[in-house]
C-alpha cells in the first residue's frame, strides 16, 4: 500500500526541501531574470561572451520564494542594444551629439550593472533627449526600454509602464523597412514581461514572452529564444501552473541538447537547471519517463561543456549554481531522515563553492565565499566560518558601490550575527560585537541612501531593526521597521513588508500590547496573502527557511488572537446585568479573533498543501461552514460537528463549529508545551501501531481524547452529532482520531471521522449503490527493482471481495496492472471510484511520492496527467480514490498532507488510505465490508468507513486498533 519514507517531524519539512537556506547567494540567470543584453542584435551564437552578471540574494533570509528573483529584483535583466546604425550623413554638429549620446548609454549601462540605478536613469534621460534631437526612433525606443528596467529597479512602476509603452509606440511608427526594427521590438517585448509579471500580470507576461521567443526564432536568434521559453515558464509557475512550467522546461532541455556546444548553451543550460532547481527538480528520479529532467544532470552537461571551452567565468558560475543544489538536495536528506546523505551533500556544496572561488573573480567570488560562509554557520562549523569571514568582509569592500554591494554587507553582518550568537553562549572564539555588525549595515544604509534605492533601504533598515530588537532597544527597533515598512509598501514589495510588519508584532507583544501587536501581525499577514502564490512555489531559489521565517508569523498571530478572544470571553461571562452592553462587545470581538484565527491557521495549511504537489488547487469548492449548517439543516441524521485543535508553544488550543449556532466555541486551553503534546502523541502513535500495547492505546488515548472530545462531548450528543471532521495541526496528524478513547468506547463505536486541510472542500456529490462503477487495480508481485516491497498476496481476493459487493466492477490484474493500462481503462468510463491495492510511497515531496504498477513507478505527475482528461469535467471527476495497500503512509505528520495532496492531483473529491502499515490480510475485510456499505441509501463515506472499521474492531482478529485505525478519510464525507 502505500508506504511513506522518514520525514521531519514537523509537516512544514518541504516549504525547505525545494529551497536554500537564508542567505545563499545565486547568480541571477534568465531562467528568473529577464536577461538583455549589450550584446548586439545581430551577434552569433559562440561569439557571447559568459555573462557574470550576479544578483544578490536578498539581504535577510525570510524573503518569499521567488519574490526577490522575479518582482522588481532585476540586476540580472541587461539593458537592450540595436546593432550599429546604419551610416548617415550627419552634420559635424549631429555628428558630436550622437558621440555624446553614445557615451551616455554607456556610462548608464555601467551603473546599471553596478547596481546605481538612480543615477543610471539620469543619463539614460540625457541619452533619450540625444535621440529625440536626432529623430532616431529606434534609439529612443531602446533608451526607453532601458530606461523601464531602470525605474522598476527604483519601485517607480508608473514612470516605468509609461517608458515601455513609450518605447512600443514608437517601434510601431518606425520605417518598417529598418533592419533593427523586428530585433529591438522583441527585446522590448521581453521588457514588458518582465515588468508585466514584476506587477503580478503574470497570465500577460507569458503571452508578452511567448511572442518574444517566436520573433527571436525568426530571427535565428536561438539563444534569445530559449531564455524567453525560460521566463515564460516562470510566469506559468507564478500562475500555479506547475505542470505546465515543468512541461515548457523539459520541451525546452531537449531543444538545448540539440544544438552545438557554445558558451551561450552553456549559459542556458545554466539558466534552465536553475529554473528546475526553482520548481523543485533537483534530480532525475523518473529514469523511464520522458518528463524527467533534473537540475544536477542539466548543471553537469552546462560544467562539461563550459570545462571544454575553457571559460574560467562559466565554470565558476555554474559551479555556483551546482553548490546551490547540492544545499537543497541535503534539505531533501534531512526531510527523509537520511543524514549521511545530508552529510554528503553539504559536502558537496562546500566543494562546488570552493570550485566557485577558486575559478572566479569578483563578484562570483563574493558570493560563493558568501554561501560558504552561511552554510558553514548552518553546520555549526564555527572555527572555520570565524576562519572565512575576515576573507569575505574584504572581497566586498573590493565591490563597487552598488545594490550588489549592499546586500552583501547585510548578509554578512546576518551571518556575522548567528556567530556573535553562538559565541555569547561559548566563548571559544572571537566574533565582531554588535557594534560592528549595526556599523556595517548602517555602511550598507548610506549606501542605499546615497544611491536612492528605496527597496536596499527597506532591507537594510529592517535587518538593522532586527538587530536592534535582539538587543532589546525597542525604541529604536520600533522606528527602523517602521521606516522599513514604509518604505517597502511605498513600492510595493510586499515580501518586505510582511518582514517589517512581522518584526513591529514582536516588538509590541515584547512589550506587552497586544492590540498592536495584532494589528502589526495581521499586516504581516496580508502582505504574505498578497505573495501566496510565491510561497507555493517554494522553490529552490527561495533565500529563507519556510519553517523559522514564515511559519511563525501564522502561528504567533493565532497565539495572539486566541489569547485575546479567551480573555474577552471570560469578561463576557462575568459582566452582570449593567453590564450587557460591554458583554456583547466582548462576545462580538471574541468571535471576530476566533474567525480570523481560524483562517490564519487555514491559509498556512492550504500552502503546505500546494506546496507539497506544486500545484494551486483551482477546483470549485464548497465553505466548510456552509455545508456543516446546511446538513444540519437538511439532513439531521448526517449533522457534522467540526474539530480545529491547534497547538501553540505553551498548550493547545481547540475551535470547535457547530452545525446548529453561527458561533465559534472555544475550548479552555489545555496548558502542555508542544514538546509535552509531541511526546504524548507519539506515545499514542507507538501504541496504536504494537499489537501488545492494549492498555498504552486506550491510556494514550483517553488524554487526547480529553484534550478534544471531553470538553464538547454534551453538546456532541445533545445535537446529535453524526460526523466528527477534524481539521487538524502538526502532529496530531499522526494519530488516528478514531481510536480516541473515553473509558469506555473508541470514537469510532460513536461517531463517523473525517479529516479536511482547509476551510473549503470539494462540492460533495452522494454515492449511489446501484449506479457505482469501480475502476480497481492489484499488483501481488512487485516490479523487478523494487523487491524490497514484497508480496501481496491478498490483493486479488480484496478486488473479489469488492466484486462480491455488488458495484459494478473492473479490474486490472498483476502483469495486466502497467501503466499504459490504466490510463486507458481510466479513461474508458465514468468511474466514481478508483481502488488501487499496490505498494506505493509518500516521501519528502512530489518527486519521491508514487505508486507501483507492474512496469514502473506512477509519480504524482503522471498521475495529474492520467487524470487530467477526467478533472475539468464535472460528471466524470473521481468521488473517492482508495489507496489500499501494505503500506500507505508512515504515521508521519506529513502523512495526511501527501495523501490529500495526492487526492487533489487525481481530482478526486475524497480518498481512503492509511496511516501506518495495513496488514494485507485485514484489507480484505475492510475492503468488502466497505464496499457493502458505499453508496447505501443513508449512508455517507465516512459512515461506510467507519462500518468497515468496526467490522475489524468485532473480529477478534483484527480487534486491536493497529488494524482498523489506520484508516482516515480525507476530504468530502457525503
Amino acid at each position: 500500500m502505500i508506504t511513506n519514507s522518514k520525514l521531519l517531524r514537523r509537516w512544514f519539512a518541504y516549504f525547505a526541501i525545494a529551497c536554500l537556506s537564508a542567505l545563499i547567494c545565486t547568480v541571477k540567470l534568465p531562467a528568473i531574470a529577464t536577461d538583455i543584453t549589450f550584446n548586439s542584435i545581430d551577434h552569433r551564437e559562440g561569439e557571447s561572451s559568459i555573462e557574470t552578471s550576479v544578483s544578490p540574494s536578498p539581504p535577510l533570509p525570510i524573503s518569499p520564494p521567488k519574490a526577490e528573483g522575479r518582482r522588481q529584483e532585476a540586476e540580472g535583466r541587461k539593458f537592450i542594444s540595436p546593432s550599429p546604425h546604419l551610416p548617415i550623413s550627419p552634420s559635424r554638429t549631429k555628428g558630436l551629439v550622437n558621440k555624446q549620446t553614445k557615451s551616455f548609454e554607456q556610462q548608464a549601462r555601467t551603473l546599471y550593472e553596478a547596481g546605481q540605478f538612480s543615477e543610471a536613469s539620469q543619463l539614460l534621460e540625457q541619452a533619450l533627449e540625444g535621440y529625440q534631437k536626432q529623430r532616431d526612433t529606434i534609439g529612443q525606443a531602446v533608451v526607453l526600454s532601458n530606461l523601464a528596467l531602470s525605474y522598476q529597479q527604483l519601485g517607480t512602476w508608473k514612470e516605468a509602464n509609461q517608458a515601455i509603452e513609450q518605447a512600443l509606440n514608437l517601434l510601431k511608427q518606425a520605417p518598417k523597412d529598418s533592419p533593427e526594427l523586428s530585433a529591438v521590438w522583441t527585446q522590448a517585448l521581453d521588457v514588458l514581461g518582465n515588468l508585466q509579471l514584476a506587477q503580478g500580470q503574470a497570465d500577460k507576461a507569458v503571452d508578452s514572452w511567448e511572442d518574444s521567443a517566436k520573433l527571436y526564432t525568426q530571427l535565428g536568434d536561438s539563444t534569445r529564444a530559449s531564455r524567453s521559453r525560460i521566463n515564460q515558464a516562470q510566469a506559468l509557475q507564478a500562475l500555479g501552473l506547475y505542470r505546465q512550467a515543468r512541461l515548457k522546461l523539459v520541451s525546452l532541455g531537449q531543444t538545448l541538447q540539440s544544438q552545438p556546444d557554445s558558451l551561450a548553451k552553456a549559459t542556458n543550460l545554466r539558466s534552465l537547471g536553475d529554473a528546475l532547481r526553482a520548481i523543485g527538480n533537483l534530480d532525475c528520479n523518473q529514469q523511464d519517463s520522458q518528463n524527467c529532467l533534473g537540475a544536477t544532470k542539466v548543471l553537469q552537461e552546462s560544467l562539461k561543456i563550459s570545462q571544454k571551452l575553457q571559460s574560467p567565468e562559466a565554470i565558476a558560475a555554474v559551479n555556483l549554481s551546482l553548490g546551490n543544489v547540492a544545499w537543497a538536495q541535503r534539505q531533501v536528506a534531512l526531510a527523509e531522515e537520511k543524514r549521511a546523505q545530508a552529510d554528503r551533500k553539504a559536502t558537496q556544496a562546500l566543494s562546488y563553492y570552493q570550485q566557485a572561488i577558486a575559478e572566479s573573480v569578483n563578484p562570483i567570488q563574493t558570493q560563493a565565499k558568501l554561501n560558504r560562509l552561511h552554510v558553514l554557520v548552518e553546520l555549526r562549523r564555527w572555527q572555520e566560518a570565524q576562519a572565512l569571514y575576515p576573507q569575505v568582509q574584504q572581497e566586498i569592500a573590493k565591490l563597487p558601490p552598488g545594490r550588489e554591494k549592499i546586500y552583501a554587507q547585510v548578509n554578512l553582518a546576518i551571518n556575522l550575527r548567528k556567530l556573535s550568537t553562538k559565541n555569547q553562549k561559548t566563548g571559544t572564539f572571537t566574533t565582531p560585537g554588535v557594534q560592528e555588525i549595526a556599523q556595517i549595515l548602517a555602511d550598507g544604509r548610506q549606501q542605499a541612501e546615497s544611491l536612492s534605492d528605496v527597496r536596499a533601504q527597506a532591507h537594510v533598515l529592517q535587518e538593522l531593526g532586527q538587530l536592534y530588537e535582539k538587543t532589546q532597544q525597542f525604541s529604536f527597533a520600533q522606528n527602523l521597521a517602521q521606516q522599513s515598512l514604509n518604505l517597502s509598501a511605498s513600492i510595493n514589495a510586499s515580501e518586505i513588508s510582511y518582514r517589517a510588519a512581522w518584526e513591529l508584532g514582536r516588538i509590541f507583544k515584547a512589550q506587552n500590547k497586544r492590540e498592536e501587536a495584532i494589528a502589526a501581525y495581521t499586516e504581516a499577514f496580508d502582505a504574505l496573502q498578497s505573495v501566496r502564490s510565491d510561497l507555493v512555489a517554494a522553490s529552490a531559489e527561495v533565500q529563507f527557511s519556510f519553517r523559522e521565517s514564515v511559519e511563525p508569523v501564522y502561528r504567533q498571530l493565532v497565539d495572539l488572537l486566541l489569547q485575546s478572544a479567551g480573555e474577552e470571553l471570560q469578561v463576557s461571562q462575568k459582566a452582570g446585568e449593567k453590564q450587557l452592553q460591554s458583554s456583547a462587545a466582548s462576545i462580538k470581538s471574541n468571535q471576530k479573533k476566533l474567525t480570523q484565527a481560524r483562517k490564519v491557521l487555514e491559509a498556512l495549511q492550504v500552502a503546505a498543501l500546494q506546496n507539497y504537489f506544486q500545484e494551486a488547487c483551482q477546483d470549485s469548492k464548497l465553505e466548510l461552514d456552509q455545508l456543516v449548517t446546511r446538513l444540519g439543516l437538511e439532513r439531521k441524521e448526517q449533522k457534522a460537528a467540526v474539530i480545529y485543535p491547534i497547538i501553540l508553544d505553551d498548550r493547545l488550543e481547540v475551535i470547535v463549529k457547530m452545525p446548529d449556532q453561527e458561533e465559534l466555541y472555544q475550548y479552555p486551553p489545555v496548558r502542555q508545551s508542544q514538546e509535552e503534546v509531541r511526546r504524548t502523541l507519539k506515545k499514542f502513535q507507538n501504541n496504536l501501531q504494537d499489537e501488545y500495547r492494549f492498555k498504552g492505546v486506550r491510556r494514550s488515548g483517553k488524554t487526547v481524547y480529553d484534550w478534544l472530545i471531553k470538553p464538547i462531548s454534551d453538546r456532541l450528543e445533545s445535537s446529535e452529532i453524526k460526523t466528527l471532521v477534524f481539521l487538524l495541526d502538526g502532529s496530531l496528524r499522526t494519530v488516528s482520531m478514531s481510536a480516541l478513547y473515553d473509558g469506555k468506547q473508541f470514537l469510532v463505536e460513536k461517531y463517523s471521522v473525517s479529516l479536511v486541510l482547509g476551510l473549503e472542500v470539494r462540492d460533495p456529490v452522494p454515492l449511489k449503490h446501484e449506479s457505482l462503477k469501480v475502476l480497481a487495480a492489484s499488483l501481488t508481485d512487485p516490479p523487478q527493482g523494487f523487491e524490497q516491497y514484497g508480496k501481496l498476496p491478498n490483493v486479488n481476493p480484496e478486488l473479489n471481495k469488492i466484486k462480491e459487493a455488488g458495484v459494478s466492477l473492473t479490474s486490472i490484474r498483476d502483469e495486466n496492472f502497467t501503466s499504459n493500462q490504466f490510463n486507458q481503462q481510466l479513461n474508458q468510463d465514468n468511474f466514481q471510484v478508483v481502488h488501487l491495492a499496490t505498494h506505493g510511497q509518500f516521501g519528502a515531496d512530489r518527486n519521491s511520492t508514487f505508486v507501483l504498477t507492474a512496469d514502473k513507478q506512477i509519480f504524482v505527475d503522471d498521475l495529474r496527467n492520467m487524470f487530467s482528461t477526467l478533472v475539468g469535467t464535472e460528471s466524470k471527476a473521481v468521488d473517492l480514490l482508495v489507496l489500499s495497500a501494505c503500506k500507505t503512509a508512515s504515521g508521519n505528520d506529513r502523512a495526511v498532507l501527501g495523501i490529500a495532496g495526492t487526492t487533489v492531483q487525481a481530482g478526486a473529491r475524497s480518498a481512503i488510505a492509511g496511516l501506518w502499515s495495513i496488514a494485507d490480510a485485514s484489507s480484505v475485510k475492510f475492503s468488502q465490508t466497505l464496499y457493502q456499505n458505499l453508496g447505501q441509501p443513508g449512508i455517507t463515506r465516512a459512515e461506510a468507513l467507519r462500518q468497515a472499521q468496526l467490522a475489524l474492531l468485532n473480529d477478534r482478529r483484527y480487534t486491536h486498533p493497529r488494524y482498523w485505525a489506520p484508516y482516515v478519510l480525507v476530504g468530502a464525507w457525503l
